[in-house]
């Protein structure tokens, strides 16, 4: 059995959904697994983003100087360009995947577009932090800080979207694929992670 996994990109996290295969005829089957097997690679990297994202979120909220303000601001482009290279490995392996069921083919050049949509988003919210990490002084921090976030709130409604984008495509490739929810098990309601958020400038 292989599964569809949504996956969480900085504010949206969603639940696995099983793909039980059985009714479909055998070249059908082997194709849908060979596209899920690709799909859920995002399940090795995705997890070490969250918790970088986390881990900014968390010292963004600590920070007491210009200096502390630049290293979570560091910290958060880094993780944010590890993950968009990784985004862009998996989309080249997507780009490989042979498919001659012309229905599946459109969903995995649907997926393409998505994953780069995704990396467009997510290297618009790094570019915003890169304002940021680049301020010199204090003072110029309260006017850096309106601009990056007036970039940041773009990038993460248009990651928003793509994720309602995306779990439309998985859902629509498990109805395909003949997937059923595994027995037993339900949806977790999509929960919020948190976002982009800007580092607090000393004395807010």
């Amino acid at each position: 059995m292989l599964t569809f996994r949504r996956r969480s990109w900085v504010v949206i996290t969603g639940a696995a959904i099983s793909l039980l295969v059985a009714g479909c005829g055998e070249s059908k089957v082997s194709q849908c697994n060979r596209l899920a097997e690709v799909v859920n690679k995002a399940q090795g990297f995705m997890p070490g983003f969250e918790s970088d994202i986390q881990t900014f979120s968390t010292n963004a909220a600590q920070v007491k100087s210009l200096e502390d303000i630049k290293a979570a601001a560091d910290q958060y482009v880094t993780a944010v360009d590890n993950v968009v290279g990784s985004l862009g490995e998996l989309a080249t392996e997507l780009e490989d995947v042979q498919l001659s069921d012309e229905e599946l083919a459109t969903y995995r050049d649907n997926y393409i577009e998505m994953v780069a949509g995704f990396s467009s988003a997510l290297t618009q919210a790094s570019d915003a932090m890169s304002i940021v990490q680049d301020v010199e002084a204090e003072a110029d921090l309260p006017a850096k800080i309106e601009e990056s976030q007036q970039q940041t709130v773009q990038a993460v409604q248009l990651i928003q979207d793509l994720s309602v984008q995306e779990s439309s495509i998985i859902s629509e490739v498990n109805a395909y694929c003949g997937a059923t929810q595994e027995e037993g098990a339900s949806e977790e309601p999509a929960s919020e992670e948190p976002a982009a958020e800007e580092p607090a400038s000393e004395g807010e």
